[in-house]
């Protein structure tokens, strides 16, 4: 495979993305701190979540979209959004009324509140933003979509290795926008989904996602509609 060929795929590929470095530094005492295991805000009359079996859900992550170096075109008017999942959540495959996505296009009325603390003793920690100009998706042979597969069988009659020839790294930690780093194939939210963030194990936050996981959330380009999915290892 050429080197103008393998730049080309990557080109067209690559996307951009938000990571997160969870600590490290000394949490802002501001509203536009983020965080993982923790909520701190929320409009004066919402109350704390539960799940369609009642059960309280926890707070996992929060963060303030402007201080993002990117965030998706479809949350460019979401200044907040916070997540709650419910303590049974990796009980059941659907996610479906096993999580809470509150999502806040102004500051100017959300007030503090106490929410307790996240579930699977996850610690708090700040959470600071890095750009990422090259994100790449996982894509493990069926998962690779027709014309990009003609594309790489095209190039060479020997054919190549998507993970050793293009792609340039994975980023399989706290993020918003670019891929989602899966880990099972053959994953699809449905037609009109758009993958927006994910959650990632995070050592440091002491959580572990059953063996290494991530939870991936999607919301319809239309309708608004919030879908969840996670795997692991």
């Amino acid at each position: 495979m050429s080197s103008n060929s393998i730049e080309k795929l990557r080109t067209i590929l690559k996307r951009k993305a938000t990571i997160f470095h969870t600590g490290g530094r000394r949490p802002l005492d501001s509203l536009e701190q983020s965080w993982i295991g923790r909520v701190t805000v929320a409009l004066p009359a919402e109350e704390q979540p539960v799940d369609v079996q009642g059960n309280v859900m926890a707070p996992i992550m929060q963060l303030y979209l402007p201080a993002m170096p990117f965030v998706p075109q479809a949350m460019r008017d979401v200044k907040l959004l916070t997540v709650f999942l419910s303590p049974d959540v990796l009980d059941h495959e659907d996610m479906e009324g096993y999580m809470c996505i509150r999502e806040y296009t102004s500051v100017e009325d959300l007030v503090e509140k106490d929410f307790g603390e996240a579930f699977m003793h996850i610690k708090a920690f700040p959470l600071f933003p890095e750009l990422i100009e090259n994100d790449y998706p996982v894509w493990d042979g069926e998962d690779i979509p027709e014309e990009y597969g003609d594309a790489l069988n095209n190039m060479n009659e020997e054919e190549p290795d998507y993970f050793e020839d293009i792609v340039e790294e994975i980023h399989a930690v706290h993020k918003i926008g670019g891929y989602p780093s899966f880990i099972q194939p053959g994953i699809d939210f449905g037609e009109g989904y758009e993958f927006m963030f994910q959650i990632a194990s995070d050592a440091k936050a002491g959580l572990n996602i059953v063996d290494g996981g991530s939870f991936y959330f999607a919301k319809h380009q239309n309708e608004g509609i919030w879908r969840g999915y996670f795997d692991f290892y």
